[in-house]
Order: C-alpha cells, then sequence, then structure tokens
C-alpha cells in the first residue's frame, strides 16, 4: 500500500492541545511570582491506519521582548503519543511546567524522528495501541506496513509554531497546533522504508473553537445499501467528512470548480464496532462558519454544495449525513 499517492487515506488533522495554565494546575504547584503553567498535551482528529507514533523530547519558547529563545526543556523521560488515541476533541497532556507569564513569538517542539532509525521495528503487536516508547516516531497501516517517519532537521529545529501566545500571571491561556498530516508525507526514491515528513501545522487559541460531530447514514458507506454505490470498502481511500471555510458562493461545489480548494480539516467515518453507527468528529475548528460534505474519494462530495455547519466557542455543533442527501439516480 503506498501511503504517499493514497493522501486521502491519511488526510488527518492531527492536533497538539497547549493549555497555558494557572493555579490550580494538576501539572504543576502554584506559580511563583511572575510566573504561569505551561501545559502541553497532543490529540489527533482522525487517520485511517493503526497507529501514528510521535516522539517528543522537549520543548522551547522564545518570547517577545527578548533576543535569544529560551534554553530547551527537556522532557523527563520518554514521551511518545499514538495520535490516534486521542482523536477528535481528546488530548493526552505531554508538559507541564511554569514558566515566565509575558507575551511569546512562537513556541519550538522537539520531535524524535530521524533517518535510518528503524523506529517501530520492536512493535510486534500493530494493534495494541501503545506505541514502542524508546524507538523514535513511525506509522503502522492497518495492512501492517511499518514506516519510519524523518523530519528533515528535526533534531536541530524542530516544529517551530509562529503565534502571539500570551501566558497571563497566575492565570491561563490555550492554545492549540493542528497537525494536518495528510499534506505532510513525501516519499522520494531511496529513502525507504522511511518516509519523510513536513508538517503542515497552524496555532488557534482555544477560546476561539469548537467541535464538529455527527452520523453519516449506512447507505452512504456501505456499497451494497446504494445503486449505485458511494463508496468502495476495498479501495485505499476512507469515507471522510471535509470541512471548508464557507466563501458565501453557495453556487460552486464545495471542492472548488477545478478541485483546489483544499479543505481546512478533514475526519474519517468509521464504526466504533460493527453493527453500531457510522460517526465522525473534527474537533479543534475556529470559530465560524463552514461546508462540510461527505466523501470517498476526496473529489465527489455529498451533498454536492455542502451543509452549512456554524461553529462557536467551546460548542458542539452536530451535522449528519443521511440517505436523502444522496443525489437522485437517472431511470
Amino acid at each position: 500500500m503506498n501511503i504517499i499517492t493514497k493522501r486521502s487515506r491519511f488526510g488527518l488533522l492531527a492536533v497538539a492541545a497547549i493549555t497555558l495554565a494557572g493555579c490550580g494546575s494538576s501539572g504543576s504547584d502554584t506559580p511563583e511570582e511572575g510566573m504561569g503553567v505551561l501545559n502541553l498535551s497532543i490529540s489527533d482528529g482522525g487517520i485511517d491506519a493503526e497507529k501514528v507514533c510521535i516522539k517528543f523530547d522537549g520543548v522551547q519558547l522564545k518570547k517577545a521582548d527578548e533576543g535569544e529563545p529560551m534554553p530547551v526543556e527537556d522532557f523527563e523521560g520518554l514521551v511518545t503519543v499514538n495520535l490516534l488515541a486521542n482523536q477528535g476533541a481528546k488530548s493526552q497532556l505531554i508538559w507541564s511546567d511554569q514558566v515566565p507569564a509575558g507575551n511569546y513569538e512562537w513556541i519550538r517542539l522537539i520531535v524524535d524522528a530521524s533517518r535510518g532509525n528503524d523506529a517501530g521495528s520492536a512493535d510486534s503487536d500493530p494493534s495494541d495501541p501503545k506505541c514502542i516508547a524508546d524507538d523514535g516516531s513511525y506509522l503502522v497501516t492497518r495492512s501492517g506496513h511499518l514506516y519510519s517517519l524523518f523530519i528533515p532537521s528535526g533534531e536541530q529545529s524542530g516544529l517551530k509554531l509562529i503565534k502571539d501566545i500570551t501566558i497571563p500571571v497566575n492565570s491561563s491561556g490555550n492554545y492549540t497546533a493542528e497537525w494536518d498530516l495528510g499534506k505532510s508525507f513525501i516519499a522520494p526514491p531511496g529513502l525507504a522504508p522511511d518516509v519523510l515528513m513536513k508538517p503542515v501545522v497552524k496555532l488557534v487559541r482555544n477560546n476561539e473553537v469548537g467541535t464538529l460531530n455527527g452520523m453519516v447514514a449506512d447507505e452512504l458507506v456501505d456499497p451494497a445499501l446504494a445503486n449505485p454505490a458511494v463508496c468502495d470498502l476495498e479501495s485505499d481511500i476512507a469515507p471522510s467528512v471535509y470541512v471548508y471555510d464557507d466563501d458565501e458562493d453557495r453556487e460552486n461545489p464545495v471542492n472548488g470548480d477545478d478541485g483546489s480548494i483544499e479543505p481546512v480539516a478533514t475526519g474519517l467515518v468509521d464504526q466504533e464496532m460493527q453493527g453500531m453507527p457510522y460517526t465522525y468528529e473534527i474537533g479543534f475548528l475556529l470559530t465560524g462558519n463552514y461546508e462540510v460534505a461527505f466523501t470517498c474519494d476526496g473529489k465527489t462530495f455529498i451533498p454536492e454544495l455542502g451543509k452549512e455547519a456554524i461553529i462557536a466557542i467551546g460548542a458542539v455543533e452536530t451535522v449528519n449525513f443521511d440517505a436523502d442527501d444522496l443525489p437522485p439516480t437517472s431511470e
């Protein structure tokens, strides 16, 4: 299976939830004078694979009023996160510590993703959500293929997230880094068994985001229930919900006339277990108006013009896709 050419199968919104907390934080004692507490968590929005294991080694901050960044804060112990165990609006805390209150220009995540380290080779059970903690970053497909993830200059530069960040004195500020791995895989010749990963990451404020979820009718997913069938369950492309900015031009399909418009987020459509409804969840969406649609190939959408979704701060917006959304068949 080619995880590079079958991009939609790995189209995911992987999210690092960065919480800047104040007094009462579970991760640290009451902050000292002039300090706040940084709690760093990780979450994922859905991917059609068994595991995506990312190993984090540390974090670095750059204050806006200082010339040099703060020293790298190495994590105590091994911190490896399986993004698939933290999907949708879920997150996992990976670090908590006091930092000076004030304004920051950027935060850098130090990731262990180097070439030729055979990451994941000791993982004997791909179905076990637990990652091998001391083996770098790696990905396991549902068909059992293992790929070591390699980030160029990752050990030196890490993942730099640029945004105006404010840590109030003895108070809190909440941020989320959206990591879209669907745009982040490259497999140049000669790199195998490694896969080059150039992460596409966006930092948002948690007080500007909400969650989208819903159900998808069996008729839209199961090819045996629709004529003609919408999905091919043997395909390398997984059923998904795409989220697009609402450009107020509802006369055009949500993917644009030439298919060039990129979604701001995608969510995998799946069953918790056989016989249960098909559902999806996409967390950490900026507040605003969106168009959402169901797709099995990233090109054909149901409904064609999408459905309106309004994301409000801290709220959950539900948009379902029903059998009635199927286009009428020609006689």
